[in-house]
C-alpha cells in the first residue's frame, strides 16, 4: 500500500465509526418516549371533601399515541419498595383502597407528538372513610405498540409500556403510628471487616412513614468506632423495608456491638435494636504466635548450646 491508500483507509474507518455511534445515538434517543408528571404527589383530604388533583402524560416521540387511562389501587409488597398495580378492585384492601373514589374525564385518550395531555380527575371522599393512608395509580396504556429499549439488542422493538403517576391520599383525622424492627442481622464471627448489616423495617400503622435512622458500632470497651445513616425511604402500610449497611474498618478484634436507632411519624416514635459479633484475624494471629513459638524453641536451643 502507497501513502494514498493508507490515507483513504483510514477516512473510510474513521467515517464508519462516526456513523456507528450516531445511530447509536439517534436509537436511543427514539426509545421510551412516554414520562408523567408529577411521578407521585401527596395530598390530604377530609371525609366528606370534594377533592381534585392533575396528572399530566407526555409524548417525545414524533407521532400521536392513542390508549386507555385509568385509576387503580396499588401495594408495596417487597423489600425494595416497588409498587405493584392491583388491576382488579376487589381484591384491594379496604383499609388503604380509593380508587373508587376517582372520576376521571375519560377513558382513552391521544397525546400528540411531541406533547402532552393533561388528565384533570376529581376525588369524592366518603363521609365516613376511615382516617389514614390511600394509595392509587393513575395510568396510560398504549393500544398501540411503542418503542421502548430494554438493551441495545431490543431498541426499536415494539412494546406496550404502561405508565403511572401514583397519587397517596391521607384522610385527615387521628391515626395509629406503629413500626418495628423487623429484622437485624450479620454474621457472628468476621476475620475482617468492614462487616455487612441488614436490617429491616415493618409498617403496621395507617399512613406510610419515612424513618431517619442510624447504626452505631462500638468496640468491646463501649467505644463508637463508626456511624452509618439508613437510607431516609417511604414504608408503606402492612410493608417491610430492607437496608445494607457496611460497618468498621479491616482490623477487629473482641466483641462488637451494633445499634439501629431510629425515629419515625410525626410524633418522632423511637424504634431500637441490638447485636452483637465477633472479630478476630485468627490466620495472621496464629502465624504470629507460631512464629513466636519458632523463636523461642530457637532462642532456649541457642541459649543451651552456648551455655554447654
Amino acid at each position: 500500500f502507497n501513502m494514498k491508500n493508507i490515507k483513504f483507509i483510514t477516512i473510510i474507518i474513521f467515517i464508519t465509526v462516526i456513523t456507528i455511534i450516531s445511530t447509536k445515538s439517534i436509537s436511543a434517543q427514539s426509545v421510551l418516549p412516554l414520562t408523567v408528571g408529577p411521578a407521585r404527589q401527596q395530598i390530604t383530604v377530609n371525609p366528606g371533601e370534594l377533592a381534585a388533583f392533575s396528572v399530566k402524560f407526555y409524548n417525545d416521540s414524533p407521532t400521536p399515541i392513542f390508549g386507555i387511562v385509568k385509576v387503580a389501587d396499588f401495594v408495596v409488597q417487597d423489600k425494595e419498595g416497588s409498587p405493584r398495580i392491583i388491576e382488579d378492585a376487589t381484591q384491594a384492601s379496604p383499609r388503604f383502597s380509593a380508587s373508587a373514589w376517582v372520576t376521571l374525564p375519560y377513558d382513552r385518550m391521544s397525546i400528540p407528538a411531541n406533547d402532552k395531555t393533561l388528565v384533570q380527575a376529581s376525588l369524592t371522599v366518603p363521609k365516613d372513610a376511615r382516617p389514614g393512608g390511600r394509595y392509587i395509580a393513575v395510568y396510560f396504556e398504549p393500544s398501540t405498540a411503542v418503542p421502548q429499549a430494554v438493551n441495545d439488542e431490543a431498541a426499536g422493538q415494539g412494546v406496550s409500556p404502561r405508565i403511572a403517576s401514583l397519587l397517596y391520599i391521607r384522610v385527615a383525622g387521628a391515626i395509629t403510628e406503629s413500626a418495628l424492627v423487623n429484622n437485624l442481622f450479620t454474621k457472628s464471627f468476621y476475620e475482617y471487616g468492614p462487616i455487612k448489616v441488614d436490617s429491616e423495617i415493618l409498617n403496621r400503622g395507617d399512613y406510610h412513614i419515612r424513618p431517619r435512622g442510624v447504626l452505631s458500632l462500638t468496640d468491646p470497651w463501649g467505644g463508637l468506632v463508626e456511624q452509618a445513616p439508613l437510607k431516609e425511604e417511604n414504608i408503606f402500610p402492612d410493608a417491610v423495608r430492607s437496608y445494607e449497611n457496611m460497618l468498621g474498618s479491616k482490623w477487629m478484634i473482641g466483641q462488637y456491638k451494633v445499634t439501629l436507632v431510629a425515629s419515625y411519624g410525626e410524633k418522632g416514635q423511637v424504634l431500637t435494636r441490638s447485636i452483637y459479633f465477633w472479630a478476630f484475624p485468627w490466620k495472621i494471629a496464629s502465624v504470629i504466635a507460631l512464629s513466636l513459638i519458632i523463636a523461642l524453641l530457637f532462642g532456649r536451643s541457642l541459649y543451651m548450646r552456648l551455655a554447654v
